[in-house]
C-alpha cells in the first residue's frame, strides 16, 4: 500500500509540473502572448500556406450554410451544446473533452467482447497446436516401434553386466542433444568422453549379418516423416507470428497495446500494484475468510476506494495534458479545435481501413483454403470483425457530427480537413499521441468499472446491515460505513462480477512470446520434433559404427574398444528410448 501511495504521488508531482509548464507556455485558454514573435509568424505561416493549397474556412460549410468556423464561434459562446463536461467541471461544451469523450464510446465501450473474440481465437489455435501434438506423438512411436523392431531383428539382448551398467549411465539424469554441428551429445559430452569411465562387455551378438542398406532405408522413411512434419510446424509458427499475432494490433484495441512503453511506464506499474491491492482485498481475504467460516464476508473498503479516487484524478489530469498536447499539434495545421477533432477522426478512420484491407488481402493471397488452415481461417474472421467495428464507429461519429453540427463528413470540402494530416511531415506523431491517449481512456474506464463495482458493494452491504446500531439498547451510534459487511451467498456471486472486470483488463495475454498456452504448446512440438530428429542420428551413428565393425583390422584396440561401445550403447538406446531423456 505504501508503495501504491508513494507512485501515486511522484506520478501526481510529475502531472502537475507538466501541466503548469504546458497551461503557463502554449495553452491557448490561456496565454497565447508567451509565444515568441517568431514562432507565431512560422506557424501562421503553415497556416497561410494550408489555407491557399486547401479549402478555405469559408469554403467549409454545413448543410445550414454556416461556415466551420462559425460553428466553433457558437460552441465557444454555448449557443450549440456538446454535452460534454470536463472531469473538474472547469469547462463546459469542451471540443477537447468532447474528444475524450468520443474515443471512450467509439472505441471502448465494449472493449470485453472485443478481447473475448481475441481469447476464443486463441484457444482456437491452442486446440490445434494440441491435435498436432498428439499426431506427432503418434507418428513418433510409430517411428520408434520400427525401430526397435529393427534392433530386435538383428541384436541379441545385451548382457547382465552391459545391462547394470547401461542402466547405472542412462538413468533419469541423462540428457541427449544436438550440437550446432548436428553432433550427438550425451550430458553435453561427445560419445568416447560419456563412456571413457565404463566397463562394458565387448562381445556383439547378432541373429543375423546387419543390413546397412535396410537401415538407410529406415533412416530415409523416418528423414521423409521428418521433414513433411517439420514444413508443417514450420508453417503453424509463421502463420501465429504473422496473422495471430496481428491480433495485437487490431482496432480498437491496438491503441492501448502501441502506446509507447517509456511513456505510460508509471501508470503500468500504478495499474499493477492497484490491481494486486484490489485483488488481495477483494479476492483472497474472501477466500481466507470463507475456509475459516460461512459467515458474512467483512471488509474495510476505505483504502480501496482512495486508491481508485486518487487513480482516477491522475488519469484525468493526464489526459486532459496530453488531449492538450495533441491539439496544439492538431492546430499548427489545422487552425481550430473542430476543425482538429473532425479531421484527425476521419483520419484515423481512413488509415485503419487501409491496414484492415491489407491484412486481409494478405491472407487472402496466401494461397490457401482458408477452410483447411484453421489459423488462418479465424484470423480472416476476425479481422472481418474488425473491419465491421471500424466502419460501425465510422458511421456512429458521421451521425454525431451530422446531429451537433449539420455537417456531412463525406462532403469533399470538409475531407479536405483529412488531406492536410497525411501531409504532415513525421504524421506518425500524432498517431503515437493518441496511442498515448487512448491507453490512458482505457485504463480509466477499467478503474471507473472497479470503482462501480466498490459502490455496487457499498450498496449491497447497506441493504443487511442499518447505518445505525443501538449502544446499550439505548442510543443510537452511526456504524463505520467504510467497514461492509455481505452475506457470504450473496457475495458468491458478486465475485463473479469482479473476476470478470479483471479479465477484461488482461489486454497483454496474447502479447508474441507472451501467451504462455501458445509458448508451452509451440515448445513441446519442438521437443517432439527434436526427439524424432535425435533418433534419426542414432540410427545413422548406429549404422556407421556397424559400417566400422566389418573391418576393424585399420584400427588401434582403443579405436576397437569405442566401435563396440558405441554400438551396445546405441542399440540399448533404441530399445530403451525414455521421454526423460529430453528437456
Amino acid at each position: 500500500m505504501k508503495t501504491y501511495v508513494y507512485v501515486l504521488y511522484y506520478l501526481k508531482l510529475l502531472v502537475n509540473k507538466a501541466a503548469n509548464a504546458i497551461y503557463q507556455g502554449i495553452n491557448p485558454y490561456l496565454d497565447i502572448k508567451k509565444y515568441s514573435e517568431e514562432a507565431l509568424k512560422q506557424i501562421q505561416w503553415h497556416r497561410n500556406l494550408s489555407d491557399d493549397w486547401y479549402v478555405k474556412d469559408d469554403k467549409i460549410v454545413n448543410d445550414s450554410g454556416v461556415t466551420i468556423k462559425e460553428v466553433e464561434h457558437r460552441i465557444n459562446r454555448g449557443e450549440i451544446s456538446i454535452g460534454s463536461l470536463c472531469y473538474d467541471g472547469d469547462k463546459h461544451d469542451d471540443v477537447r473533452n468532447l474528444f475524450v469523450k468520443l474515443i471512450d464510446e467509439l472505441f471502448f465501450s465494449n472493449y470485453g467482447e472485443c478481447l473475448e473474440v481475441e481469447k476464443k481465437l486463441y484457444l482456437s489455435t491452442q486446440v490445434l497446436l494440441k491435435k498436432l501434438q498428439d499426431d506427432i506423438s503418434e507418428d513418433f512411436e510409430a517411428i520408434l516401434h520400427v525401430a526397435r523392431h529393427h534392433i530386435k531383428n538383428f541384436f541379441k539382448n545385451t548382457s547382465a553386466h552391459n545391462q547394470q551398467e547401461l542402466e547405472k549411465i542412462t538413468g533419469i539424469n541423462m540428457t541427449l542433444s544436438l550440437n550446432d554441428e548436428g553432433k550427438l551429445l550425451f550430458n553435453n559430452k561427445h560419445l568416447h568422453r560419456f563412456l571413457a569411465l565404463t566397463k562394458f562387455e565387448l562381445n556383439i551378438n547378432l541373429e543375423q549379418e546387419y543390413s546397412t542398406f535396410e537401415n538407410y532405408s529406415l533412416i530415409s522413411d523416418i528423414q521423409c516423416v521428418y521433414v513433411d512434419l517439420a514444413i508443417e510446424i514450420s508453417k503453424v509458427e509463421e502463420d501465429i507470428v504473422k496473422y495471430l499475432h496481428s491480433a495485437l494490433h487490431r482496432f480498437p484495441l491496438k491503441y492501448y497495446r502501441d502506446a509507447n512503453a517509456f511513456a505510460v511506464m508509471f501508470q503500468s506499474n500504478a495499474m499493477i500494484i492497484l490491481e494486486d491491492n484490489l485483488h488481495v482485498n477483494l479476492y483472497h481475504k474472501y477466500v481466507e475468510q470463507m475456509e475459516k467460516s460461512n459467515a458474512s464476508f467483512r471488509i474495510d473498503i476505505k483504502p480501496i476506494d482512495s486508491l481508485l479516487q486518487d487513480m482516477l484524478s491522475i488519469l484525468n489530469h493526464t489526459i486532459d495534458y496530453n488531449v492538450h498536447a495533441l491539439f496544439v499539434k492538431l492546430n499548427k495545421h489545422l487552425n481550430g479545435d473542430l476543425k482538429s477533432l473532425i479531421g484527425f477522426f476521419l483520419y484515423l478512420f481512413n488509415i485503419e481501413k487501409f491496414r484492415n484491407h491489407d491484412i486481409i488481402k494478405s491472407i487472402k493471397e496466401k494461397g490457401d483454403d482458408l477452410e483447411e488452415n484453421k489459423i488462418l481461417s479465424n484470423t480472416y474472421d476476425l479481422f472481418m470483425i474488425e473491419k465491421n467495428d471500424i466502419n460501425i464507429a465510422e458511421i456512429k461519429f458521421k451521425i454525431f457530427v451530422k446531429n451537433k453540427f449539420d455537417f456531412n463528413v463525406d462532403d469533399k470540402k470538409v475531407r479536405s480537413l483529412e488531406k492536410k494530416l497525411y501531409d504532415i511531415y513525421q504524421n506518425k506523431h500524432l498517431v503515437e499521441a493518441f496511442n498515448l491517449i487512448a491507453y490512458q481512456i482505457l485504463i480509466k474506464r477499467i478503474v471507473k468499472d472497479y470503482a462501480y463495482f466498490v459502490e455496487v458493494l457499498k450498496r449491497t452491504s447497506y441493504r443487511y446491515q442499518p447505518l445505525f446500531k443501538k449502544v446499550i439498547d439505548v442510543f443510537l451510534v452511526r456504524r463505520d460505513e467504510h467497514i461492509l459487511t455481505i452475506p457470504r451467498k450473496k457475495y458468491d456471486k458478486l465475485v463473479k462480477d469482479y473476476i470478470k472486470i479483471k479479465d477484461n483488463s488482461n489486454f497483454h495475454f496474447n502479447i508474441l512470446g507472451g501467451n504462455q498456452n501458445i509458448t508451452n504448446s509451440l515448445s513441446r512440438l519442438k521437443r517432439q520434433m527434436n526427439k524424432i530428429k535425435i533418433m534419426i542420428k542414432i540410427l545413422m551413428c548406429l549404422n556407421d559404427e556397424m559400417t566400422t565393425l566389418k573391418d576393424v583390422s585399420r584400427l588401434t584396440p582403443g579405436e576397437k574398444e569405442r566401435n563396440k561401445k558405441a554400438i551396445i550403447f546405441y542399440s540399448y538406446l533404441i530399445r530403451e528410448f525414455k521421454d526423460d531423456w529430453f528437456h
